[in-house]
C-alpha cells in the first residue's frame, strides 16, 4: 500500500481515542515523518543525550557515539550522512564519520559542532544551558584529511534544501 493510500486509510477511520492510535501504530500510517529509509539528508548528534536534550540542530536525531554503526545498517547508503558533537575540539564526529565512510556511505563531518551552530545564530531545540555551547570555539590548524566537513553555512543549505523538499 503506497504512503498516499495508508495516510487516506487512515483519515477515513472512523474510530476515537486510543482506536485510532493504535490503528495508526499497527497500520504503519505515518504522522508526517519520513521513514529512515527514505531520507536523503542524516543529521546525527553523537552527544550524550543530555546533551543533545539540553541543545541540538532541529531535525537531528542523537545517536550515543559508540552505536552509530548499529544504527547506521537502518540508514540508506545514498542519505548525505552530516555527524556533529560538541565543537571543534570533540573528536567524536570525526571518528564516527570516518567509521561511516569505511563501511561505504556518504558521510561528513560537522566540525564545529553544536557550539558553532548555537554561536552563528542558527535555531536550535532545547534550553542551550551547557556551558561548552557558550565558550569560544575556533576552529584548530590540524585537519583529518580522509573525513570531508562540512561547514556550518553548508550545513544550514542542506536543512533549508531537506525541509523544501519535505514541503513539496
Amino acid at each position: 500500500m503506497t504512503m498516499f493510500k495508508k495516510y487516506v486509510h487512515c483519515k477515513r477511520t472512523t474510530f476515537t481515542g486510543m482506536i485510532v492510535f493504535s490503528l495508526l501504530i499497527f497500520s504503519g500510517c505515518e504522522s508526517g515523518k519520513k521513514k529512515e529509509k527514505d531520507l536523503a539528508l542524516i543529521v546525527v548528534n553523537v552527544l550524550a543525550k543530555e546533551l543533545y536534550d539540553d541543545c541540538h540542530i532541529p531535525g537531528s536525531i542523537q545517536v550515543d557515539f559508540d552505536k552509530v554503526s548499529d544504527s547506521a545498517k537502518k540508514w540508506p547508503k545514498s542519505a548525505k550522512i552530516v555527524i556533529y558533537c560538541a565543537n571543534y575540539s570533540c573528536t567524536a564526529s570525526a571518528s564516527a564519520a570516518r567509521d561511516l565512510k569505511a563501511q561505504g556511505f556518504d558521510a561528513y563531518e560537522y566540525a564545529a559542532g553544536m557550539a558553532g551552530w548555537l554561536q552563528a545564530g542558527f535555531p536550535v531545540v532545547g534550553k542551550a544551558e551547557s556551558p561548552y555551547l557558550h565558550q569560544v570555539n575556533e576552529q584548530h590548524s590540524e585537519s583529518m584529511i580522509d573525513v570531508p566537513v562540512v561547514s556550518t553555512e553548508e550545513l544550514k543549505q542542506l536543512l533549508d534544501k531537506e525541509q523544501d523538499i519535505e514541503k513539496k
